[in-house]
């Protein structure tokens, strides 16, 4: 392996699931960028996000601030400025806690793709880049773009060629949203068999859920055609396009392969959506409701379902955590609070630390290390080179 022109950026090896080019079927790698620092083109756009920051800090104030003028007036809302002032801060302390095992959870994953392709990262490192990438997916108007290409970004900083990095990133989200999926259904059916809500909210997203886990399942083989035939594909747009289906099987082997291995890091996933669906639980419980946790569980994962929306900020989620609260039976005044404290605990409390990892996102670290990696059940030949 070559020393990188950049003696601050560790070098880059081949894919770590190599295949044969001479294999029928094989797919090429794309033209790989020269190496040395990336163009700023290359850099995730971050411009205004501390703007962002401070509208988003400045609405949730100012929505306090209308609760409390408007409380005299009106009758439900003075009893909700009741609740504020007794809320227990033992709680608040609890759910900032639960939102850290969150992001650990978040980072076991990150660092579980990230050795599958070779890659040994500093913990701080990891944290960092985890940090920069929620930010962009939860601050920046994209509908999650923001945090892939600011994960990608600080992946190639660090070693990996464009392709491998995206493998990489297909990986996490992967696993990410595996669990999403995975935990609808157990908890839609978990609630329908105990005659919690209505189906509306229960057994028909779990159904959906089972169906979509099952669509992927089968459509894997259909994935790995696809890869396999994108091979032929001429044209820069058409070889960028082509590369797609590769990335996405490479990612999807990824995630097979840790399974296959047993590796605990694959419940990080877990961790992240349950963690931060406690910090929801928790909120209820510091204004004196105290819902049960399947319930706010199930709430928690159909209202994150807004946060597919464009919307900066995830405020839709806001309103999606309202409206399923208030359906599995929390009180309206209480809903209001507790939706509004997780996503202060969840998205703000972040912001500020996740910005600063953001805007240095293309900072590698000295002590990070890539290492070449085996794997044996794809086709062995030549180790893609890399610059």
């Amino acid at each position: 392996m070559s020393p990188s022109d950049d003696p601050q950026r560790p070098t880059a090896v081949g894919h770590p699931f190599p295949r044969d080019p001479s294999a029928p079927g094989a797919v090429a790698d794309p033209p790989i960028a020269p190496s040395g620092p990336p163009s700023h083109d290359e850099a995730p756009h971050v411009g205004g996000l501390f703007k962002r920051i401070l509208i988003g800090i400045g609405v949730m104030v100012a929505l306090i601030v209308a609760v409390r003028l408007l409380a005299p007036h009106v009758g439900f809302l003075d009893e909700t400025w009741d609740k504020v002032r007794q809320g227990d801060p033992v709680w608040l302390v609890v759910a900032v806690v639960l939102e850290g095992f969150s992001f650990a959870g978040y980072v076991l994953v990150f660092n579980a793709t990230a050795r599958r392709a070779g890659l040994r990262l500093p913990r701080f490192t990891s944290w960092r880049i985890v940090l920069a990438g929620v930010a962009a997916t939860r601050l920046l108007a994209t509908a999650g773009a923001g945090g892939i290409a600011s994960t990608t970004y600080a992946l190639r900083r660090h070693g990996l060629d464009a392709r491998h990095a995206a493998a990489t990133v297909a990986a996490q989200i992967a696993i990410i949203y595996v669990w999403f999926i995975l935990l609808i259904a157990v908890a839609g059916a978990a609630l329908f068999v105990a005659g919690h809500g209505h189906n509306a909210i229960t057994i028909v997203p779990a159904g959906i859920a089972a169906l979509i886990l099952l669509v992927a399942a089968l459509g894997r083989p259909l994935l790995r055609r696809l890869a396999d035939r994108s091979a032929e594909r001429e044209g820069r747009v058409a070889r960028i396009l082509a590369s797609v289906p590769g990335t996405l099987d490479d990612g999807v082997h990824t995630v097979s392969t840790l399974v296959r291995e047993r590796d605990s890091a694959i419940f990080g996933g877990a961790l992240w959506w349950l963690a931060d669906a406690a910090v929801l639980w928790a909120a209820c419980h510091a204004f004196g409701a105290s819902p049960n946790v399947l319930d706010v569980t199930m709430a928690y994962l159909i209202g994150q379902v807004a946060n597919l929306l464009p919307i900066p900020g995830g405020l839709g989620v806001e309103a999606g955590l309202l409206g399923m609260l208030i359906a599995f039976g929390v009180s309206g005044d209480i809903a209001v609070l507790a939706s509004l404290t997780q996503r202060l605990v969840s998205t703000w409390l972040p912001a500020l630390p996740g910005a600063v990892a953001l805007v240095a996102i293309g900072r590698p670290s000295p002590d990070a290390e890539v290492v070449p990696v085996d794997d044996d059940d794809r086709p062995h030949g030549p180790a893609h080179a890399t610059a």
